[in-house]
């Protein structure tokens, strides 16, 4: 049986109920990918974005996997940010001006995480995420993208190697 979440996503509710994926906002608009770019705040050319920026604004950021919050903190460039472990993967969720969570608190698929904001270096309010994997930066959008299309044992086996 498919059902979809509030946030659009499709969920098999007969493979695995509590193991899919969803999109971190309601409405997905991509405001700068990842990649070289000339930096919007500090003109710097050919600077590498590790991440991810979507439009947001005044919107809850929920969590794309269950998984579990490993670091909350702030940073001049990051601002407030949430990072979760999902398996072998951490996700970065980034210029946040309200955070829900706690460190070590497990999170299911779609729980409020934090609100869009604009702290840190920043133009404008927004969701920056970026996720890593083995300390190494992966693209944001090709990660969405593979886990928006797998569920249950398939996703599991995807995130965690077993």
């Amino acid at each position: 049986m498919l059902s979809a979440n509030q946030f659009g996503s499709v969920q098999d509710t007969l493979v695995c109920k509590n193991y899919y994926a969803t999109l971190p906002l309601k409405l997905f608009k991509l405001n700068s990918p990842y990649g070289i770019r000339n930096h919007p705040v500090t003109r710097e050319r050919y600077s590498f974005h590790k991440g991810i920026d979507i439009a947001g604004k005044n919107e809850i950021v929920v969590s794309i996997l269950p998984g579990i919050i490993d670091r909350i903190d702030y940073t001049a460039i990051m601002g407030n940010y949430v990072a979760v472990r999902y398996g072998a993967y951490m996700v970065y969720y980034a210029h946040l001006s309200k955070i829900y969570s706690s460190v070590g608190q497990v999170l299911q698929t779609g729980d409020p995480i934090g609100f869009t904001g604009s702290t840190g270096r920043t133009t404008g309010e927004h969701l920056h995420i970026s996720v890593y994997r083995g300390g190494m930066s992966i693209n944001p959008l090709y990660f969405l993208l593979i886990i928006l299309s797998m569920s249950g044992d398939k996703l599991r086996h995807y995130l965690y190697g077993r």
